[in-house]
């Protein structure tokens, strides 16, 4: 809808043009502080009003805004072709994420092998760990969790039907 784009503009031109008064007056406010020296004057505020020169600003970028938006309001553009991303399947997505996170896969397998006597398939990973399946089981190896405290609870796990094994790096295990 063309007036829907040209309230955008204006309300997106007025919005700039606030900030830019608004930081012209921190300036002039901070020039005439009782704690402004010479230097601030000169590396700061000096600089930065010569930046925020409303009459450039007008001329340079405003009038640009104004004259570029009469060829731009009326486009409509073009419907996305979705198809293609829609029929990648969701094993592909995995495989490319696997890779992606090899070396954190690799250890975490290292690590439940080291603690259960099997290394698992990678299920999937998130922020904080990642999860393996062995037979009927999920384990999760937390490797990125360095606070103890910030593992789920044991009333968690109950809700879950999981539980930790005894391991030094925390790992939660339930059936899949």
């Amino acid at each position: 809808d063309i007036a829907w784009r040209v309230n955008y503009k204006r309300e997106r031109i007025l919005g700039l043009k606030c900030w830019l008064y608004r930081t012209r007056g921190i300036l002039q406010a901070l020039r005439t502080s009782p704690y402004c020296q010479d230097g601030l004057i000169r590396c700061i505020i000096a600089p930065l009003e010569d930046l925020l020169n409303v009459s450039s600003w007008e001329s340079e970028f405003f009038s640009e805004i104004e004259l570029c938006f009469d060829e731009v309001k009326e486009f409509t553009p073009k419907p996305a072709d979705l198809s293609l991303v829609a029929s990648i399947s969701p094993s592909y997505l995995t495989k490319i994420q696997e890779e992606f996170h090899k070396d954190r896969i690799i250890q975490a397998k290292f690590v439940l092998s080291q603690n259960i006597g099997y290394n698992g398939t990678y299920v999937g990973l998130g922020s904080e760990g990642v999860s393996l399946r062995v037979d009927d089981n999920i384990f999760k190896v937390f490797d990125l969790v360095h606070d103890r405290r910030m593992l789920p609870s044991e009333e968690s796990l109950r809700f879950l039907n999981a539980s930790y094994i005894d391991s030094d790096t925390p790992i939660i295990t339930r059936k899949y």
